[in-house]
């Protein structure tokens, strides 16, 4: 199944490992490219966090183990997107084969925190999370009168008015929200956006669960705790510590409530957007080495790659920098929008970084 084309993302064509006229340097020109178009792949390797995927003849990607909603095995298949070349290998987002379970848990009455994409000539196309649904100018809560364009780019509240999951189809009203919001119906009704105070009441590997407000009780993914990676929830939170989340979701009628930690704090990745560029030379932590080079961290949340064609010396495993090394490197690519960083060991003239000179350059 093809995934849903986001407007946002110009469609590119993957290079394809049985095109004739596919090529090493042809692979360097489309390095760090964004495609829709879906490959399929074996998983052929784990370590760490990292998920090896053979995606054919001498062509290999990486993917976060994270991104499995169940434990990936050696052998499996799975589709993949390509989501920019990291030297030798391809940054890989799955499939998401749960498109379609997302569609079918999609339920009517339940509220969404959504983005407006753009206006069709009778309402809005807005994102809900992966998923793509409609809104009608009846139902905006815009005034015929004024500038319909004034909600494109927006993120708004949207209640889900209907779903047809085999067409993969939504219909959304923002007006309900607001009509709900007038009226002050429900006080106490916890909506997409809003911040709450809460104690962590349960702890499993895949989250922790929070109870606040009137025995309300949400839970916080893994993947929502920290902006940096988290093996095991409880390295982050103990049972009994109160903190403060923002609601992601709100399902089943309430019932089913998505929190997030990380969310109440700046995204790093935004940080990086105002005070870094390319050719900066910048201090980096080494978080993992392998043949394809090595993973160091900017600062907490951002990660980068430092391909072993950009390593003074031999690469690893033989040589190059070791895991919790601190050294000096230039940033060679950034894309923040892309969330992706790219470093080396070497100036633009080739000479080699000093370790002192991220430390002058501050």
């Amino acid at each position: 199944m093809r995934p849903d084309t986001d407007p946002e993302l110009p469609m590119q064509r993957n290079p394809s490992s049985t095109d004739p006229n596919h090529s090493d340097a042809r692979d360097r020109r489309v390095r760090g490219a964004h495609t829709l178009d879906v490959v399929e792949g074996t998983i052929e390797g784990m370590h760490g966090d990292d998920v090896f995927v053979e995606l054919g003849p001498r062509k290999e990607g990486v993917i976060s183990k994270r991104a499995f909603t169940a434990p990936p095995k050696i052998g499996e298949r799975h589709n993949f997107t390509l989501r920019g070349r990291e030297e030798s290998l391809w940054v890989l987002n799955l499939v998401e084969q749960q498109t379609l379970d997302q569609w079918e848990e999609l339920e009517e009455d339940s509220l969404h925190s959504a983005r407006v994409l753009k206006s069709t000539h009778d309402g809005y196309q807005v994102k809900l999370g992966p998923l793509h649904a409609y809104m009608p100018y009846s139902e905006s809560g815009v005034r015929k009168s004024r500038n319909r364009s004034a909600l494109i780019g927006r993120s708004i509240m949207v209640m889900v008015l209907a779903v047809d999951a085999d067409k993969q189809r939504a219909v959304v009203s923002r007006k309900a929200v607001l009509r709900m919001q007038r009226e002050g119906r429900d006080p106490h009704s916890i909506v997409p956006g809003q911040t709450v105070r809460g104690r962590v009441s349960r702890i499993e590997p895949y989250g922790a669960f929070i109870r606040f407000g009137r025995g309300r009780e949400g839970l916080c993914h893994v993947s929502n705790i920290s902006v940096e990676r988290v093996t095991h929830p409880s390295d982050c939170l103990r049972v009994g510590e109160v903190v403060q989340a923002r609601v992601l979701h709100v399902r089943a009628g309430g019932r089913r409530i998505g929190l997030g930690l990380k969310q109440m704090s700046e995204d790093p990745w935004m940080r990086v957007e105002r005070e870094c560029w390319e050719g900066q030379i910048v201090a980096v932590d080494v978080v993992r080495v392998g043949t394809f080079g090595a993973v160091c961290r900017l600062i907490p949340g951002v990660e980068g790659i430092l391909p072993a064609s950009e390593l003074i010396g031999e690469p690893p495993p033989r040589g190059g920098p070791g895991v919790a090394d601190r050294i000096s490197v230039r940033i060679l690519e950034l894309e923040p929008s892309a969330r992706r960083i790219a470093f080396s060991e070497r100036h633009a003239s080739g000479a080699r970084v000093l370790a002192e000179e991220a430390e002058a350059a501050r």
